[in-house]
């Protein structure tokens, strides 16, 4: 990506994400970088390209939202690090871009919605694989139908159509401690419950 266009992204994407998707205009984003909307123009046809490329740049390829494993990384610090990143983002976001996304942008959600399949699908079937191999995790554990479990579980909670959680909480942390609080207490060892509980008590003083 070019380094104009690659601005113009990363500038539109934290005014998404401060003020929503809906109630930011083209205007807006030329404004914010000082040029014409001419010049806006040439590199996006319209606002739902330039929606769909910040969608791309901050959510699809970004390396914060993969658990990769790392050295010295287990299974279990592998989803507190994304933990930690998601209560950054929720902090961050003052609005539901998803709501926007899903309401106005229908096309590009269906992107979101595709890749958070596969990815939560391949991290926990990952996350599963490994914790079994460390001893953090029971070995009876049938990873691809937990995997597949963990899938429906995320787009059900991220769905507030579903009645079952506000808007609000679907961006709480909170909810989200919760469910790796369940998951935890139903898949770990003995040795793996008592390392996420010492690791917990660390993140809960960190913030």
């Amino acid at each position: 990506m070019e380094n104009k266009k690659k601005q113009i992204v990363e500038e539109a994407g934290q005014l998404f994400m401060r003020h929503g998707i809906r109630s930011v205009t083209m205007d807006d984003v030329a404004q914010e970088l000082g040029i014409s909307k001419k010049t806006l123009y040439q590199h996006f046809k319209d606002k739902e390209e330039l929606v769909e490329q910040v969608v791309d740049v901050f959510f699809l390829r970004n390396p914060n939202y993969r658990i990769s494993k790392e050295p010295g990384m287990n299974a279990i610090d592998r989803v507190l690090r994304i933990r930690e990143y998601m209560a950054k983002m929720f902090k961050l976001l003052q609005n539901n871009m998803e709501f926007d996304l899903r309401k106005f942008y229908p096309r590009v959600y269906r992107k979101v919605l595709d890749f958070k399949r596969i990815k939560i699908y391949d991290d926990n079937f990952s996350v599963l694989e490994q914790g079994k191999e460390e001893g953090l995790f029971r070995e009876d554990l049938d990873s691809d139908m937990l995997s597949r479990l963990a899938v429906g579980r995320f787009l059900l909670i991220l769905n507030p159509d579903n009645g079952l959680f506000t808007e609000a909480e679907t961006r709480d942390i909170r909810v989200f401690d919760q469910l790796v609080d369940y998951h935890f207490h139903g898949i770990c060892t003995e040795k793996g419950l008592q390392y996420y509980k010492q690791q917990l008590n660390n993140v809960q003083h960190e913030d």
